[in-house]
């Protein structure tokens, strides 16, 4: 049985760009609500809970829900040990941090009639947004 890990250093601020993001990497099923419990891969009920959820059915035969709980500063990752390891091959929470951000400039450039250029310092991408 995995653990869950929570990453408070992992935070998304806008509810409405995190799904975006998530749908965007293919987790378009999600489900939301107050404290919702996260189940295990053997469908049994852990004590965790989050806001946002994705249940392992969307995710992979054996994997556990993702979960998304709420905190002042906006929504952190509550994922499985096994989840963390395996889901995009490891960089699950680098791709829908990836996504997110893609999703924010995307806002930026809508919200400011403007234009962005991205360049890459080595494996930095700079993102300046002209308007």
């Amino acid at each position: 049985m995995s653990k869950y890990l929570t990453f408070p250093d992992v935070v998304f601020k806008d509810r409405r760009l995190l799904l975006a993001a998530l749908a965007d990497l293919g987790y378009s099923e999600v489900e939301e609500g107050e404290a919702l419990p996260l189940y295990g891969y053997q469908g049994d009920r852990r004590t965790e809970t989050a806001e946002i959820v994705i249940h392992r059915r969307h995710v992979g035969s054996l994997s556990n829900d993702l979960g998304f709980a709420r905190t002042d500063q906006g929504y952190v990752p509550v994922v499985s040990e096994y989840d963390q390891r395996t889901l995009h091959s490891g960089r699950f929470l680098v791709k829908l941090r990836t996504a997110y951000n893609e999703r924010v400039v995307e806002e930026v450039k809508r919200r400011l009639h403007g234009t962005a250029h991205r360049t890459v310092e080595g494996n930095i991408v700079k993102v300046r947004i002209r308007f």
